[in-house]
């Protein structure tokens, strides 16, 4: 943990090493070493990195922005708002991390050709594709984790869209927050460059009105590419096989209907994100293993226990959104997803509400962008200083805090 927050190394090399090092001291064998890599979750996610790729290369992403600027062309409050819809809907779709990349071109084009400081409407693309990554299985490498995390307790599965009951609030109140302080609490810089591929060429000539912007037909890979995405989004919705099968069966048919091909797949998976999750199943099997889990589980209820179980969801919501400040949301709901099921245990409560406050708190990485792909990811294109994040990006935390600490416990008791 304590190399994680001080930074001086990459958060992937910090997991393989303490990986290898629990190894090396005999606290785990080699084959719980390396368990995560044959995990699930990381077969999952590889899967889900592909078939965002497949949805933005058949200029599925591309079609979609073109749309939103010719009807919110003209008006920059409806623009906003349509940018973070359309985030938002991307996300549990592609992936908050493949919605942003998809997105980013799109809304610089989109800055251009209506003349608004891109500064002025990346911020709120990355909020909103975080907001919306807490609206299906999908979303975020966080929900995954989360979502096996949840089955292993005996409380699963946990339904593909039963994260909606949270994600709504929050993406809804995340876009009000925005429409009503962004003005006043985003600043107005130039960006730094940034590529804006052939998909959206359509917008980078400024066009006398926004209502003649063209909009691209789609093509045959598109249709194919959404056809497998509404395969996918019924296997997992039903349950029909698990999700990390299903996903991988949707990926390897976009290859064999062509929609994308293997080398661009093999480029377009985050590797780093993949071996980080892999790596950190080893200290996650290490805590359980060696009762560190249970011992810091005793510790939070000797310490808030008496308050109640809400009170320790309330803790353990705001430890994981500080962590989450200071290493990557994957890292941080990996440390604390043990300690939530063994303190859920010494308190005799239902472990899914204690999970999915570590999950939710995870997601609350709205501060800082250092700790998120997705605000990293906006960094640049926008032309952000580090402390242009926490002015808007507190009250948006306050907002999911609230949310959280409201449905949760009506949706799924202790």
């Amino acid at each position: 943990m304590v190399l994680f927050v001080w930074n001086r190394a990459p958060a992937v090399i910090v997991a393989v090493g303490t990986a290898l090092a629990l190894y090396l001291t005999g606290v785990l064998t080699l084959r719980e070493t390396l368990s995560g890599f044959g995990d699930p979750v990381v077969i999952l996610l590889v899967a889900l990195f592909s078939i965002a790729v497949a949805l933005e290369e058949s200029g599925v992403a591309a079609w979609a922005g073109q749309l939103l600027l010719r009807h919110t062309g003209g008006n920059a409050t409806w623009r906003l708002v349509a940018i973070m819809g359309l985030a938002a809907v991307f996300s549990p779709l592609m992936g908050m991390n493949g919605a942003v990349v998809a997105m980013v071109p799109i809304v610089a084009a989109i800055a251009v050709h209506t003349v608004t400081a891109p500064s002025k409407l990346m911020i709120p693309l990355a909020f909103a594709c975080t907001a919306g990554a807490n609206l299906s299985l999908l979303g975020s490498p966080v929900n995954v984790v989360a979502a096996e995390r949840i089955d292993l307790a005996g409380a699963g599965p946990f339904g593909f869209f039963a994260w909606a009951l949270v994600g709504i609030p929050q993406v809804i109140g995340t876009i009000v927050i925005v429409v009503l302080l962004g003005d006043r609490l985003l600043p107005t810089r130039r960006p730094l460059a940034v590529d804006i591929p052939t998909t959206t060429a359509s917008f980078e000539a400024v066009a006398p009105a926004a209502s003649e912007v063209p909009v691209a037909r789609l093509g045959v890979r598109a249709y194919l590419s959404l056809a497998v995405l509404a395969l996918l989004i019924g296997l997992l919705a039903f349950n029909v096989v698990p999700p990390a099968i299903a996903a991988a069966s949707c990926a390897v048919l976009m290859v064999l209907l062509r929609v994308v091909s293997v080398p661009v797949l093999a480029r377009s998976v985050d590797w780093s994100t993949c071996i980080l999750i892999g790596a950190m199943i080893a200290p996650a099997v290490a805590m359980s293993k060696t009762g560190a889990a249970s011992l810091l589980g005793d510790r939070v209820v000797d310490g808030i226990g008496g308050l109640g179980p809400y009170a320790v969801f309330i803790g353990l919501f705001l430890v994981t959104a500080v962590l989450s400040q200071f290493i990557s949301n994957t890292s941080s709901a990996l440390v604390m997803l043990p300690i939530a099921v063994a303190t859920a245990g010494d308190l005799h409560v239902a472990a899914l509400p204690m999970i999915l406050g570590v999950a939710l708190g995870a997601s609350t990485s709205f501060v800082v962008p250092v700790a998120n792909a997705v605000t990293l990811s906006v960094y640049a294109p926008g032309g952000y200083h580090f402390g242009d994040f926490w002015r808007l990006g507190s009250v948006v935390s306050a907002w999911a805090f609230v949310v959280a600490v409201v449905v949760v416990p009506i949706a799924w008791p202790f």
